[in-house]
């Protein structure tokens, strides 16, 4: 939040400094381009700062704001490149960004507050967390899972089960978009990495996710885990199982 703070200040800065470039009287053609720009820019200054504010006061407090949700997806669709761009001139670890959106689009889907039948509902899951010696390949078909106990996809269907929601494993951003075209569910719980997690959030909207961080004790893209509790708590927010979760 604070990054887009200041890429507010930074398009701000720059319709000042078009401002003061529109007061020159000696080009009158140059003149009214500069002008047509810095009205673009407070414009979009204006825009972003809308949907910044309105991003706040539904995390602060907790309710929807009826008309703000395609104001708040274009300002996180557009301001976001930019904010990674900052982060990385300010030397801001990409990953950390990436968490903190994703905190930020979990905490707004909460507080939309809407019930989402269980069998609307999906939990995206990265291949990863499968054992990478498992012979029976889950990508193909869930079911293909004999719950051995040597990773947690057995414990995650049998927590999907327990909420009648479906499950699919997919093994990238292509196949989690033909998983959501073939299940066309109206929430989704999704599993992965902090990458994968924020532009799959992006490339979803305004379809409601949640993302929960993976664990990733043997580094990326092997034998990852994930926090069950954390699961059940982010299924439980679009079924609203739970008066607080």
């Amino acid at each position: 939040m604070g990054l887009v703070l200041l890429c507010l200040v930074f398009l701000l800065g720059a319709a000042i400094y078009l401002l003061a470039f529109a007061s020159d009287p000696h080009s009158l053609v140059f003149r009214g381009i500069v002008i047509i720009m810095t009205v673009f820019f407070f414009l979009l200054v204006f825009f972003f700062f809308a949907g910044l504010l309105a991003m706040t006061l539904i995390i602060l407090g907790r309710r929807p704001l009826p008309g703000m949700h395609w104001l708040i997806d274009k300002t996180l669709l557009l301001l976001f490149p930019i904010v990674m761009y900052l982060g990385r001139m300010f030397h801001i670890a990409q990953d950390k960004i990436q968490r903190s959106f994703i905190e930020v689009n979990n905490h707004l889907v909460r507080a939309r507050q809407a019930k989402t039948d269980s069998a609307r509902c999906m939990i995206l899951l990265p291949h990863c967390l499968q054992n990478d010696t498992c012979p029976h390949k889950i990508t193909l078909s869930i079911d293909n899972c004999k719950k051995c106990g040597n990773c947690q996809v057995g414990d995650i269907i049998d927590v999907a089960a327990s909420k009648g929601v479906e499950v699919d494993v997919v093994a990238g951003g292509t196949m989690a978009r033909r998983a959501l075209e073939q299940y066309a569910p109206r929430a989704v719980v999704a599993v992965a990495c902090e990458r994968d997690l924020s532009s799959g959030v992006l490339d979803s909207f305004p379809l409601p996710v949640i993302g929960v961080v993976n664990q990733r004790p043997e580094g990326p893209c092997l034998n990852t885990k994930v926090d069950l509790d954390a699961l059940e708590r982010a299924i439980n927010i679009h079924l609203q199982c739970l008066s607080e979760t």
